[in-house]
C-alpha cells in the first residue's frame, strides 16, 4: 500500500472514531444553568425571573425543559404520559437544585409563586417545615400533588372539579 493510501485510510479511520464518539457519547446529565430573564418556561412561556421557584426536566430524548413555577413543571409531567428520566426542582432557600423525588415540597396557597400555584421545594426537611409553619402551609409529597384533583385542574388550566356533595 502506498504512503498516500495509508494516510487516507488512517484519516478515514480517525473520522469514523470521531463520528462514533459524538454519536455514542452519553448525553450530559444534570440540570442546565438558568439564564434569569432570558430563559422561558416551556409551558407558560413566561421568562424565568424569580429564583427559588423553578424546575427542569430532561425527557427521554435528552431535551431539557425549564419551568418558572413548580405547578408548570407538574402540569408538564402529567401531560407527558411517558417516562421522564430526570426532574429537578430549585431549592427555595437558594441551595441549588435537588432531584424532585428527594425534595421536600411545601404547599402554601398564600405564597406568591410566579404562576400562583403556591408550591415550593427545599433540600432540607427542617427548612421545609419552618417555611410551612411560617406561611400557614403544609408539607406535601409529590405523589399527593398527583392525586389532588383540584391542584391538577389548576395546573392544567381547567376549572377545579366540584367537591362531593356541592352539586
Amino acid at each position: 500500500m502506498s504512503a498516500g493510501r495509508r494516510i487516507a485510510f488512517a484519516g478515514a479511520g480517525a473520522l469514523g472514531v470521531l463520528i462514533a464518539a459524538v454519536v455514542l457519547w452519553p448525553a450530559p446529565a444534570g440540570p442546565e444553568p438558568i439564564v434569569w430573564g432570558r430563559d422561558t418556561c416551556a409551558r407558560c412561556r413566561m421568562h424565568l425571573s424569580q429564583p427559588g421557584f423553578s424546575g427542569q426536566l430532561r425527557d427521554a430524548d435528552g431535551v431539557v425543559r425549564k419551568f418558572d413555577d413548580l405547578g408548570c413543571l407538574v402540569g408538564a409531567i402529567v401531560e407527558t404520559h411517558a417516562a421522564i428520566p430526570e426532574v429537578w426542582v430549585e431549592d427555595h432557600e437558594g441551595g441549588g437544585v435537588v432531584p424532585l423525588l428527594s425534595a421536600h415540597l411545601v404547599r402554601a396557597p398564600g405564597v406568591a409563586t410566579p404562576m400562583g400555584h403556591g408550591v415550593v421545594a427545599f433540600s432540607s426537611p427542617d427548612a421545609a417545615e419552618a417555611f410551612a409553619r411560617a406561611n400557614r402551609g403544609e408539607r406535601v409529597a409529590f405523589e399527593t400533588l398527583l392525586r389532588d384533583g383540584r391542584f391538577l385542574a389548576r395546573v392544567a388550566g381547567r376549572p377545579a372539579p366540584m367537591a362531593e356533595g356541592s352539586r
